[in-house]
């Protein structure tokens, strides 16, 4: 009787689904979350930011925060990847640009590029 109180009750619950206020599309941030295994809630977008041109990038991340140039979404998805990377502890710098700590790695960038595309087509 009482196990079947508590079903009752836990059936009546509602779950709430967080409001996406990230900046990513949400199949976008959906599909990072699944294959990373990170949640996305704390990502923030800059979209139209001037911040890569001082790295001469098109679009940069640096922690949770992506900034991106003006025009220049379609390297959101590579962008949304280095996140999960910088979650997971492997991103340290391996060069500067105009004082600005930045990693070149080719593997990751390989990475980013794959792992961005797979996660978008969620």
């Amino acid at each position: 009787m009482k196990a079947e109180r508590t079903y009752k009750k836990q059936a009546s619950r509602t779950l709430v689904q967080k409001k996406n206020r990230t900046g990513l599309p949400d199949n976008l941030k959906a599909g990072i979350e699944n294959l990373s295994g990170y949640s996305m809630d704390d990502v923030r977008v800059h979209y139209g930011s001037s911040k890569p041109a001082a790295v001469q990038a098109y679009a940069y991340t640096q922690g949770t925060d992506i900034y991106v140039a003006p025009g220049q979404e379609r390297h959101l998805p590579h962008e949304a990847w280095h996140v999960a990377q910088q979650m997971a502890g492997r991103v340290s710098p391996t060069t500067e640009i105009n004082g600005m700590p930045v990693n070149d790695n080719a593997a990751l960038e390989h990475e980013a590029d794959v792992m961005g595309a797979k996660a978008n087509s969620y």
